[in-house]
């Protein structure tokens, strides 16, 4: 015997549910690998990169504004002194006057950053000096502006700048007069004003950098809170939606957020309500066809298997119907477990009746195999609930069981406003017929369950040889249940004691 034909599993459990769970797990599967990285951390990557993008740029851009502005100066600076020292130096020249030119000379020279002065005849001659010149100037009247402005040479290790401009008397050139000014200090300056540029750029990338996680977090928050609405939607508690009050875009997905969530809700009731009133199998099927409710008919190979109350007539005149309907609710719960756990689907309840099929929707090659595996967990399951009952004092009842197995049309019958799916034809009603020859507590099956695949050796002809069947225009050969062929009987215990442990309130 097949040990799947008993599930290890949750009963209960709808085929829906479980479709639904595993599409979910692979969902989140799926989205964790996608995005191994969390959000917030990739948006603070962004902000960093972005910070020291714009901080690098504002750093170049500021350090290179200060060397202009440094470099100017130094010019404007030195273009002053040659100014000053040349217009004072215009009459002392022409009148010769070389004491004067000298006395000059060394009063400028009393400025930190001037290196040196000198004047210079038109042949080139000094005539007046104090402090150094630097060397390369082999032509300085040639290096002089023809048009009475100055002139700037910077020494080749850059340390000084020489300013070159004519003296002039009534605007005409008397000589040539140079000035060098020392540009370290102002370099030094320089240098620790673009330290500091530095070091505020640096320090302002590292604080935008930290900075950049907490903001990143601020900006997830609301996809953050969006995807724990997601998860409660998902788990269905839609309440977690009134936690989140938002007056902005975030507010307004909410809402969507609700809105959907009461629809998923109204959705899940119904799914919950219709696999109430349909077999779990049958609901799924309905809800994954565009078109559920016009399921077409169709012929399938499959058996049915009747299961009543013997003697259900007195039991119902000695019972209050609230009593009865307790009892019957009571069996029947653990039966449509005993039928799920062995692949059936449970098509209808007639009064003390219950009809299960097998092979129906889903084909299934052992379907009589499986339908007398659930025929032996029903008797074993209702077995032990009146042991149950009588030690409690309480009404107990037995049951018998028919099974046929056959061709077989199953769909949905009705009319636009009301259907049903089950299925119909000469095997159905064969079924139900042979269930009424039953002996209390026994289980009898047709010649054509007893020779489907699987079923050799587990039963044998009954003694009551054969019948004819009212609505049957042959004779039947019943088949009952051979002890000696039937070697599994610890499974059906185990099966039993597992769908027992699920005992929930019946329905």
């Amino acid at each position: 015997m097949d040990p799947g034909i008993i599930r290890d599993s949750n009963p209960a459990m709808t085929a829906t549910e479980t479709a639904a769970a595993d599409a979910c797990a692979r969902e989140a599967t799926a989205t964790s690998h996608r995005y191994a990285i969390p959000l917030a951390l990739r948006w603070a990557l962004y902000i960093s990169g972005l910070v020291v993008l714009v901080m690098v740029v504002l750093g170049w851009f500021l350090i290179s504004q200060q060397q202009k502005s440094y470099r100017h100066q130094t010019d404007l600076l030195g273009e002053m002194i040659i100014d000053q020292f040349a217009r004072a130096a215009s009459e002392p020249l022409v009148a010769g006057d070389l004491l004067s030119l000298e006395v000059l000379v060394s009063q400028q020279e009393k400025n930190a950053l001037i290196l040196g002065m000198q004047l210079l005849d038109l042949d080139g001659r000094p005539l007046a000096s104090a402090g150094r010149i630097p060397v390369g100037l082999n032509n300085p009247l040639g290096s002089s502006s023809p048009d009475g402005g100055s002139a700037s040479l910077v020494t080749g290790d850059g340390s000084a700048i020489t300013y070159i401009k004519p003296v002039l008397f009534q605007r005409t050139a008397v000589g040539q007069a140079l000035v060098s000014i020392d540009r370290r200090p102002l370099e030094r300056n320089l240098q620790r004003l673009i330290r500091a540029l530095v070091a505020t750029t640096i320090g302002l990338i590292i604080l935008g950098s930290l900075l950049a996680y907490p903001l990143a977090r601020r900006l997830c928050r609301p996809i953050h809170q969006l995807v724990q609405v997601g998860e409660a939607i998902d788990r269905g508690e839609a309440g977690i939606l009134e936690e989140h009050q938002r007056r902005d875009e975030i507010g307004q997905v909410l809402t969507s957020f609700r809105r959907m969530a009461e629809g998923l809700e109204q959705k899940r009731h119904v799914e919950r309500t219709l696999s109430r009133y349909l077999s779990p199998s049958v609901a799924e099927k309905v809800l994954s066809s565009p078109d559920g409710h016009r399921l077409p008919g169709t012929m399938t190979e499959g058996s049915v298997l009747f299961c009543d109350i013997v003697g259900f007539t007195e039991l119902s005149e000695r019972l209050e119907p609230d009593q009865v309907a307790s009892l019957l609710n009571e069996y029947f719960h653990y039966f449509s477990l005993a039928a799920s756990s062995s692949h059936g689907t449970v098509d209808k309840f007639i009064g003390d009746c219950i009809m299960i099929v097998f092979g129906v929707p889903d084909a299934d090659e052992h379907h009589a195999l499986h339908a007398f595996t659930c025929a032996l967990l029903i008797q074993s399951i209702a077995e032990e609930i009146n042991r149950q009952r009588q030690a409690a004092g309480e009404t107990t009842v037995l049951f018998r069981i028919g099974i046929n197995s056959g061709r077989m049309l199953a769909g949905n019958l009705g009319g636009e406003e009301r259907v049903q799916y089950t299925v119909i034809g000469d095997t159905v009603n064969l079924a139900s017929r042979i269930c009424g020859l039953a002996e209390p507590g026994g289980i009898l099956l047709t010649h054509m369950a007893a020779s489907q695949p699987g079923m050799e050796g587990l039963t044998r002809p009954s003694p009551m040889g054969g019948v004819r069947l009212r609505g049957s225009r042959r004779n039947v050969i019943p088949h009952e249940v051979d002890p000696g062929g039937f070697s599994d009987l610890e499974l059906i215990q185990e099966g039993m004691e597992i769908i027992l442990r699920s005992r929930e309130a019946p329905s």
